[in-house]
């Protein structure tokens, strides 16, 4: 049985464990690529290469120990969202259905399939007025696989299960069963 009226947080460790594992292994490479370069201009650009995925690595360190790392929260007010530069709350009013996709979407030149995700629609009114940013640098890599057009009037924001610590099924009914309760208002 799901407890509505509680707060619940799903934080960022599972997303920032994978990136720091990505970064290490960004680090390690640069490393023997400057060991086994012939130039120094080489060990100079991938020196530094290994300077910046090794601050990356520590990066993702500092954001996990943080105490108040959520990266989604479920309150009786609504989801709190802390995925984009602005943390955003999408009222429990505001969400015209909860479904299930899969999201298809381009990450650093190749196609990326996210099956299963458990997504709320809002409408693009809200979606334009609290969460789209105009710049792309300001949006980052990634955008596309949290807010999916559904159709002209319509979009998906995700709450996906690849990064944080629930399952697709659990995140579904936690945010259902709150939708139904609260969102009717």
């Amino acid at each position: 049985m799901v407890d509505v009226n509680a707060r619940l947080v799903w934080s960022r460790t599972k997303l920032h464990r994978k990136r720091m594992i990505m970064f290490a292994i960004g680090t390690l490479a640069a490393v023997v690529i400057v060991l086994l370069a012939d130039s120094p201009r080489e060990r100079w650009g991938f020196g530094i290469a290994g300077f910046v995925f090794f601050c990356f690595c520590f990066y993702d360190i500092y954001k996990m120990m943080e105490p108040n790392s959520a990266l989604i929260e479920l309150l009786p007010q609504g989801i709190i969202y802390r995925v984009t530069t602005e943390d955003f709350i999408v009222p429990w009013n505001e969400i015209k259905g909860v479904d299930t996709i899969d999201i298809h979407t381009a990450f650093g030149g190749r196609a990326e399939t996210y099956p299963g995700v458990t997504v709320i629609l809002v409408s693009k009114l809200f979606y334009d007025r609290v969460v789209h940013v105009d710049t792309l640098i300001m949006r980052g890599p990634g955008w596309g696989a949290w807010f999916v057009p559904r159709d002209a009037n319509t979009m998906h924001i995700a709450l996906h299960h690849h990064t944080i610590p629930a399952s697709a099924d659990t995140i579904k009914r936690e945010v259902e069963e709150r939708w139904k309760v609260f969102g009717k208002t």
